[in-house]
């Protein structure tokens, strides 16, 4: 082959990798804004974060397919003994095994699947609009006698209209009201210019609400005029078994068409608005007064990463310099192989424990609650079994089989399991969004230690070391027991900092946004998030522990 060949050749491969992984990328996009409620079912910034994540690392496991697919056994054990028949290079068959043939590919879809539902969740999605649909009740909402005169205005609605509640008939007719107020309200933001892409994505949902909104309006048109002209029967007994059940179930119309709307109103502010602050203000203007920001911690996947980088270099340098000593301990296998082994299993599982306590509110306090001990060996089993699946890969990859590699792994299962559950327990340590004082941090990282030296103590001397480590003696015992000792250190001293810092900003956006609201409406209501951390803190100690 001339030079001018393999140059020409070299593009060819250049160019197969560049179309396959644009397509990838193209098909997880796609795949992510799948159904198309996606988009509009969470914020702005969750929803870019977690598409953007879910792409690439889409994007990584095709590279990681594409560099087994150089290798027949891996063909064959994908797609069946006839895979080489298909003659085709790797990454365009890597491609089609990420899209096309996925469904065929069950091992890739099962990867797949856990990842998109894993980004998903990051993103809160569907879960933020079902929690903001949540706060949109009828009791929030108000209805003043401008609103009142602007929908008179409309001969569509009717004439019982009211901005007052009463009993009997007038609370019927203020339910009516509301729900009407709700949906003209929505109308009005169809003629918004950031509201436009929003109603032309879900025209056919709209004219759905359209159709239900018409003919609920014409049933309570009917029923309220009833309702009226026997209202001169009102102080009769039969009127009252008469109109009590149909008042009952005119209520539970209103209530259900209302959380409708609302449940679309969600989508829209959540879809068109960019910041919680912006949400806020435009649901206190369309009615619901004591809307209130519902920023919660963002996961720190950017200081995870510092974290993984840091304890990477902590481990692949200490491996290598105690690889030159000849009567150094020494890792099983491949020594930088089994540092990133490790960085791996830790950080990937301090990762889990924050976003549990994070996420669930089984894993977590509240100020005042007591410690919940439970919660937290539950999590340092749940992030042992997570250390176990991290390992895997590299003991199948490994050379000393499945036996002995899960082994060989049993120290960094454990201890990982074991540092989690110090985690879980110091980042539950002050849970307060205030600053916490100056000494917790040390002291959290000295227990993260301690319970590092105590678990590693514990494998060395009861004869738990694995077969590749029990001529671990003297000095190099020490080592062994006090490097993960030292790494523990450094992870106490920044988890539960990070962790507590991520509510903190979530704390101080709900409190700036509530500000900026009041400010506009020319209003200085307390913050409610800083209203309830005075109320705790000045709360007298017999009353808040009750």
């Amino acid at each position: 082959m001339s030079e001018k060949e393999a140059v020409v050749q070299g593009n060819l491969v250049y160019l197969t990798y560049a179309t396959c992984g644009i397509l990838i990328i193209v098909y997880a996009w796609s795949r992510f804004n799948t159904p198309p409620s996606n988009r509009s079912s969470t914020r702005r910034s969750l929803y870019w974060s977690s598409c953007l994540g879910y792409v690439l690392t889409t994007v990584a496991v095709f590279a990681i397919l594409t560099s087994l697919l150089q290798v027949t056994a891996w063909r064959t054990a994908l797609f069946g003994t006839n895979a080489d028949d298909l003659a085709l290079p790797a990454p365009l068959l890597a491609a089609l095994a990420l899209t096309t043939l996925l469904p065929t590919v069950p091992a890739l879809q099962r990867v797949d699947s856990w990842t998109l539902n894993a980004f998903l969740d990051w993103g809160e999605i569907p879960a933020e609009v079902k929690r903001r649909a949540a706060t949109l009740t009828t009791d929030k909402f108000t209805v003043t006698p401008k609103d009142v005169a602007r929908l008179r205005a409309i001969d569509e609605y009717g004439d019982h209209l009211r901005d007052s509640r009463s009993d009997g008939l007038e609370l019927s007719e203020y339910r009516f009201t509301r729900v009407v107020k709700l949906y003209d309200r929505i109308r009005e933001l169809a003629g918004e210019q950031q509201y436009e892409r929003y109603f032309s994505e879900a025209s056919d949902e709209l004219l759905a609400l359209d159709r239900r909104m018409t003919a609920f309006v014409r049933r309570s048109d009917t029923w309220l005029t009833l309702a009226s002209r026997l209202h001169d029967l009102e102080k009769q007994p039969a009127y009252e078994e008469l109109m009590h059940d149909r008042r009952e179930t005119f209520a539970q119309s209103c209530r259900e068409m209302f959380s409708a709307l609302a449940f679309f109103l969600a989508r829209a502010v959540l879809r068109s608005e960019p910041h919680e602050k912006e949400i806020v203000g435009r649901l206190r203007d369309i009615g619901f007064e004591t809307a209130e920001p519902m920023n919660r911690p963002q996961f720190p996947i950017n200081s995870l990463t510092l974290l993984a980088l840091t304890v990477y270099a902590y481990l692949a340098s200490t491996t290598i310099f105690f690889s030159h000593l000849q009567s150094g301990p020494q890792l099983p296998g491949h020594g930088l192989v089994k540092a990133l082994e490790i960085a791996l299993a830790r950080v990937i599982t301090v990762g889990v424990v924050v976003w549990l306590i994070q996420r669930f509110r089984f894993f977590r306090r509240e100020p005042g609650e007591p410690r919940k001990y439970f919660a937290y060996v539950a999590s340092g089993l749940i992030c042992s079994a997570v250390a176990a699946c991290v390992c895997l890969p590299f003991v199948l990859l490994g050379p000393s089989g499945l036996v002995i590699g899960l082994q060989n792994s049993l120290p960094v299962i454990f201890l990982s399991g074991l540092l989690c559950t110090a985690l879980a327990l110091f980042c539950d340590d002050w849970p307060d969004d205030s600053v916490p004082p100056v000494w917790l941090r040390p002291v959290e990282a000295a227990g993260c230690a301690v319970v590092m030296l105590l678990g590693t103590s514990f494998m060395y001397f009861a004869d738990l070391l694995p077969p590749s480590l029990v001529s671990l003696a003297g000095w190099m015992g020490i080592v062994w027991i006090v490097m993960p000792s030292t790494l523990a250190l450094m992870i106490g001293g920044f988890v539960p900092h990070m962790y507590r810092s991520a509510r903190r900003v979530a704390a101080a956006r709900r409190d700036e946004a509530a500000c900026a609201v009041a400010a506009e409406q020319d209003q200085a209501p307390q913050p409610a998030a800083a209203r309830l951390l005075k109320d705790l803190r000045t709360e007298p100690p017999a009353r808040r522990a009750a």
